[in-house]
């Protein structure tokens, strides 16, 4: 069974370029096109993740990783494409995010978990294949 469906999903940025000092510079801008530019981080990636398997996505600085994720996790919308995922997706954006080093290693398994929308008993279900995975042991 399908849990994550990307078809042909691209992202695009609008990036401005140099602020204009004046209306006229504005203006001058606008009208030459030369203010705005568009930048495509993601152009028609497509992939499928099934029941039970895990997703890891890697690559240079720039490649479009933490924008799949917010894509993925529904804090952006794609520009085209389609997602399709079922169930609950969370991504790890940045290491160490959401850990407290004055909290216990449990106490930050229970925290990040709720945050997740897990309950307690989910949680306790999880745990230790929680702590393996992350290597807290």
């Amino acid at each position: 069974m399908k849990v994550i469906s990307v078809e042909n999903v691209s992202k695009k940025f609008i990036l401005a370029h140099d602020k204009p000092k004046n209306l006229a510079e504005a203006l001058r801008a606008f009208f030459q096109g030369r203010s705005r530019e568009d930048f495509w981080a993601l152009k028609d990636i497509s992939f499928e993740v099934k029941q039970g398997e895990a997703l890891g996505i890697i690559g240079h600085n720039g490649a479009g990783k933490s924008t799949m994720l917010k894509l993925l996790t529904r804090i952006m919308r794609p520009t085209k494409g389609i997602i399709r995922t079922r169930g609950r997706i969370s991504a790890l954006i940045e290491i160490g995010a959401g850990f407290h080093p004055e909290m216990t290693g449990r106490e930050n398994v229970y925290l990040n978990g709720s945050i997740l929308g897990m309950t307690k008993q989910e949680i306790d279900r999880k745990f230790d294949e929680i702590v393996a995975f992350a290597e807290l042991e």
